[in-house]
């Protein structure tokens, strides 16, 4: 029986500004990775590629680029419109490189960055026109309704939390054998992304939580996981030292939307772990921290198991649209925040805040 064949796609995108920002598709790797485990030949082009001459030693980097053409509709933004990533010919040239895939699988992280995606689809329809084109990510889970009229070009659109549908269009339209069909209600239960298609991966993202305990008004994490799911600790060690043996990486990135919350069950025992390993990591947590739970020992925590710096969402400072946004934290708590973060040897510098501006209530103070 011929083997099937998957080839992932993470697409260029449009905008006035971008930055790798320890930005990854994780989700496609995730879902590459049960893939393989079902048998599949998994291939990926991620055309999100970083200047690597300009990369920074905690591995963030400006992604290659080109001015293009704005459209109609910003026309009357005064600054340089880009397309961040490989080009279209690239990507085209890499394509006819390829054997005709079974399946191409089209994320779509940021719901703004559709465009890419819908280039990305059309032309994998154009070049691989036998193939099944699915579409999964952000974009579409947020945005349904325009995604079907946008990619109308793609076999099936996937949600967030619809593995289930996808492992039926699997099974329906290529008659594939699906021993391993995990979802997302486990994260134990996931095999390990795949950032060994990566040459030399200059970080891996530890997912260590869907969702979160808070429902901030300008967040759309609480629509794509309306309960937060939680891995064990002992899941995250294992695949630290997985990536640690077999990549050779010490560099780390949290992705947890709300890794504090109830810190003494599970905050806590992950950075006491990492920080008896028998060797030591670089973390960074774009994802920020909640000020409003940290505590002394938790700073003391972050800084022996290699927090590099510390990110904090304070996201405004008017106590009125603090309250009214969803309550996460007020000034008192974030000064406190700071306070110990210094106390535990953080410098300013090292210490990093998310501020909102421009939201309609805002005063400019």
């Amino acid at each position: 029986m011929k083997t099937p064949t998957a080839l992932l796609i993470n697409p260029y995108i449009y905008d006035f500004a971008a930055y790798n920002f320890w930005s990854s598709p994780l989700g496609l790797l995730y879902v590459g990775a049960i893939l393989r485990k079902n048998g599949f030949h998994v291939e990926l082009i991620d055309c999100m590629e970083v200047r690597e001459d300009k990369r920074k030693a905690d591995g963030r980097g400006p992604f290659v680029k080109e001015t293009v053409e704005k459209p109609e509709a910003l026309k009357g933004v005064k600054k340089r419109f880009r397309r961040y990533g490989i080009s279209p010919g690239e990507l085209r040239r890499r394509f006819e490189d390829l054997d005709r895939p079974d399946i191409v699988l089209v994320t779509s992280i940021m719901t703004y960055w559709y465009p890419g995606a819908v280039d990305v689809v059309n032309m994998s329809r154009e070049i691989f026109p036998d193939s099944r084109v699915i579409v999964g990510g952000i974009y579409p889970t947020l945005c349904d309704d325009l995604a079907v009229r946008t990619l109308g070009k793609a076999d099936i659109i996937v949600k967030n939390g619809e593995l289930g549908r996808f492992y039926l269009y699997l099974k329906e339209a290529l008659g594939a054998d699906l021993s391993f069909t995990p979802l997302v209600g486990n994260l134990d239960e996931l095999p390990y992304p795949l950032y060994d298609l990566y040459a030399e991966p200059a970080f891996v993202p530890l997912l260590t939580s869907f969702g979160c305990a808070f429902r901030c008004t300008y967040c759309a994490t609480p629509y794509m996981y309306p309960k937060a799911i939680r891995r064990t600790p002992s899941s995250v060690f294992d695949e630290v030292r997985h990536w640690h043996d077999s990549k050779g990486l010490d560099r780390f990135v949290l992705y947890d939307d709300s890794f504090l919350y109830r810190k003494e069950q599970y905050g806590k025992p992950i950075l006491k772990g990492i920080e008896e390993l028998p060797f030591r990591i670089a973390l960074y947590n774009p994802n920020a921290v909640n000020a409003a739970f940290l505590d002394a020992q938790t700073a003391d925590l972050l800084i022996n198991a290699g927090f590099q710096e510390v990110r904090i969402g304070l996201e405004m400072a008017g106590p009125s649209g603090q309250k009214e946004t969803g309550g996460k934290v007020d000034n008192a708590a974030f000064e406190r925040a700071v306070s110990m973060l210094k106390t535990a040897g953080f410098s300013s510098r090292d210490i990093h805040v998310y501020v909102m501006a421009g939201l309609p209530f805002q005063k400019w103070e």
